[in-house]
């Protein structure tokens, strides 16, 4: 059985999820994340009789998203697996909505699939699942171009995407609680003893 803390923040929201003893206590929270995540995590910990020696792996995200916010909440995730000397992981958002989507909708095997993420100035991070997994970030209006009707679209800005595209892409899925970091705990199993925690960067495509 593995105890896990799992971690994430945004630039004002922090999240930290932890499974302890085949529990899960969480906390989500709309506060500044550079101020606050340490604070509110210590809290859990304390109120919920964590013991920490018992805590044998970490989680957070890897991205896309405010980078502060990633970068605040993996330099605590960091911090606290070294103090601890437990392994360390981070996933991205677009698996954590892959996964979201295909438990809501009972899919045991993934079809070709797009998740996005809203970004900045009419822009969004994308990953499209297929054999090349191609990631990047696009106008709204370039990645619907790209897309077709057999698609499905996953994400917090399925709406934008598909109101651009010509042909009108059906198969939108909406979801936009994939940052809580209870949804990170669907992955404990990417902690090993060689895994890592690393920012998520992503580039603009040059066929957008």
């Amino acid at each position: 059985m593995k105890n896990v803390i799992a971690i994430t923040a945004c630039l004002k929201r922090c999240s930290v999820a932890i499974l302890y003893e085949n529990n899960i206590y969480e906390i989500d929270e709309d506060m500044d994340a550079p101020t606050n995540l340490v604070w509110l995590a210590e809290n859990l910990i304390k109120s919920n009789n964590i013991n920490l020696k018992k805590v044998n792996g970490i989680i957070t995200a890897s991205g896309p998203g405010s980078f502060t916010g990633i970068r605040t909440a993996q330099s605590f995730a960091k911090g606290l697996a070294l103090s601890l000397k437990i392994p360390a992981a981070s996933v991205d958002y677009f698996d954590v909505i892959k996964k979201l989507y295909m438990r809501r909708n009972n899919i045991n095997v993934a079809e070709t699939m797009v998740a996005v993420i809203k970004s900045e100035k009419g822009q969004v991070y994308y990953k499209i699942y297929d054999q090349n997994l191609d990631i990047g970030v696009s106008a709204y209006d370039a990645l619907s171009k790209i897309l077709n009707n057999n698609i499905i679209l996953v994400g917090d800005a399925v709406e934008e995407v598909s109101y651009c595209s010509d042909s009108k892409i059906v198969n939108v899925y909406k979801v936009t609680d994939f940052k809580q970091a209870k949804y990170l705990l669907d992955f404990i199993d990417n902690i090993t003893v060689e895994s890592k925690i690393f920012p998520l960067y992503v580039n603009a495509q040059k066929k957008c």
